[in-house]
């Protein structure tokens, strides 16, 4: 009788630990980020359950993660945006089934494989007669908002917080709700971690990103995005990489797989440690992402190394994704470098705003046959700081930064586009000093953020171990302090695309997209969802009175 008791003691001993795969005093956790291709069907209902069924199945194929996070964008759209519960509410929608059934689907595959998990969907609530929440957009005649929201799920399906994004692309604000008040989301697991998280285009403003980390002192980020690279700044795992570092966090970045238009980059980061995987695709893949994240707590990742570098005139590149061009160098003070430039020290100053340069490359020597009319970069040195900058043409943004991009031409107009695939492209030249420094003014509002921003031929950030970052005073300790930043290349390069130091300072100014609701002295429509109804039904009141009458 005992032996058999031990047994189950030892099988319910088993099985509770199976379910938990890292617990809070372990110094890592693991996590997995999925880059996802969109689904081809014959109708908007069929695409959904499809991508519910991958979704499923990747769940199911993870094995032993704890956390694992979804792009944005894939899983549906207006014609099956479902109800979402607040984690207030405490609801599992895998046995309280007043949801859509990819909703209730996934809730269950998370209890099932014992895993949180983190999506992305098109959620609607409904708004008329007063109902719902206080948006900017006016409630429709159909009396139904909808909003780009995240949702999160932990080991037992439940829904433990939601996000309703922030700062949406152009076009979703035709059709997509704005909270008034943004949402500041957190969650804290079973293993020790507590995470923010938000949605694509958030990331390049300081609500709600940048104060879950400041405010908050949130270490660990989730990121659903569907985001459109731009060159020569905001590349996918570009931005990824450097938003981490800038912040000093942990990021778990999951982009939806579009290469033709714009879209892929998917990655786990790890602060100043640097990203721990990352990917970036030139066909539409779906592909998971794993690695063992450390915890802050327990102190910095050292950089793992790279291999010896190694001269070469030919290198691998990526062409099969395309990519917006950043207009914003068109007003930056710039200068371009001599074709054959072997050395160079220069200040470039943008106003009061100057960088420092000094820049040392070395011809690339090899027995191969240079193809008649083969291409090779030029480069330009850049200064800027100023308000009159986009983000890729959405919103305004104030921006200061010290930068070496590659050109395809002379011409300024050609810079942040690169060679297409069909032409014959060398490194006549390698890097093999690269230093860059400026003073960074204070943020007047307190909110700056100041990242590396690199990018190579493969579309992939310089590693960390192979440059040097340093912060005089610590930027994000001090934003209302002038702080020196120098950026040092300490690995010889091949193919830079870029090479800078980009500061966010959080403009106030505001975009209202060409919509009239976005307007501060908009009101409310009486033909909104709300007023309309009221309307209607004082219509039909005064209708009834007569009858009487």
């Amino acid at each position: 009788m005992k032996a058999i008791q031990l047994c189950f003691l030892l099988l319910i001993v088993f099985f509770t630990s199976s379910q938990q795969l890292s617990k809070p005093g372990d110094p890592t956790y693991w996590a997995a980020v999925v880059e996802h291709k969109e689904l081809e069907g014959d109708n908007a209902r069929d695409r959904t359950t499809f991508a519910s069924e991958s979704f499923q199945q990747i769940i199911k194929d993870a094995g032993d993660v704890d956390i694992i996070v979804f792009p944005e964008h894939i899983l549906n759209d207006r014609s099956t945006a479902t109800f979402v519960p607040h984690e207030s509410e405490n609801v599992t929608p895998c046995y309280q089934t007043d949801y859509e059934l990819f909703l209730i689907e996934l809730s269950c595959s998370a209890r099932s494989n014992a895993v949180y998990v983190v999506i992305n969907l098109v959620e609607k609530e409904l708004c008329a007669n007063g109902a719902g929440s206080d948006t900017f957009n006016p409630c429709p005649a159909s009396g139904v908002l909808y909003f780009n929201t995240n949702v999160v799920f932990d080991r037992r399906g439940r829904v433990i917080s939601r996000y309703r994004k922030t700062h949406l692309w152009r076009h979703e604000y035709v059709n997509t709700a704005v909270l008034r008040s943004p949402d500041i989301a957190t969650f804290t697991t079973d293993f020790g971690v507590t995470f923010g998280h938000f949605i694509c285009f958030d990331m390049l403003f300081y609500e709600p990103a940048v104060k879950l980390v400041r405010e908050l002192n949130i270490t660990d980020i989730v990121y659903p995005t569907y985001w459109f690279s731009e060159l020569p700044f905001l590349g996918a795992i570009q931005l990824q990489e450097g938003w981490a570092f800038g912040n000093d966090v942990n990021l778990l970045a999951a982009d939806a797989s579009a290469p033709s238009g714009r879209t892929t980059g998917s990655g786990i980061y790890a602060g100043r440690g640097g990203r721990l995987i990352a990917e970036i695709f030139e066909e539409p893949t779906t592909k998971l992402l794993i690695a063992e994240v450390p915890k802050k707590e327990h102190g910095q990742l050292v950089p793992s190394f790279t291999p010896l570098f190694t001269p070469q005139l030919k290198t691998a590149r990526v062409t099969g994704v395309a990519t917006y061009k950043d207009y914003n160098v068109d007003i930056f003070e710039s200068e371009l470098l001599e074709e054959n430039f072997l050395s160079l020290e220069r200040t470039l100053c943008h106003g009061s705003f100057c960088c420092t340069f000094a820049i040392a490359r070395k011809l690339t020597e090899s027995s191969e046959d240079i193809a008649i009319g083969a291409k090779a970069y030029r480069y330009r040195i850049a200064a800027y700081w100023g308000n009159e900058t986009t983000v890729i043409r959405v919103d305004r943004s104030e921006q200061a930064t010290c930068a070496l991009f590659a050109c395809t031409n002379e011409h300024l107009s050609s810079c942040g586009y690169i060679f297409p695939k069909f032409e014959d492209v060398i490194n006549r030249h390698h890097f093999t000093k690269l230093n860059i420094s400026a003073n960074f003014p204070a943020a007047p509002r307190g909110r700056r953020l100041i990242m590396p921003s690199t990018l190579n031929a493969q579309f992939l950030p310089v590693a960390v171990s192979e440059f040097d970052w340093t912060e005089s005073p610590e930027a994000s300790a001090n934003p209302d302090k002038p702080v020196f930043v120098n950026l040092n290349l300490l690995k010889q390069q091949n193919d830079l695309l870029t090479f800078a130091i980009w500061a966010n300072y959080f403009t106030d100014l505001p975009s209202t997209h060409n919509l009239d609701h976005m307007h501060p002295n908009f009101t409310v429509p009486l033909t909104s969802g709300s007023a309309g109804i009221l309307v209607s039904s004082f219509v039909w009141l005064i209708s009834g009175l007569f009858l009487i009458l």
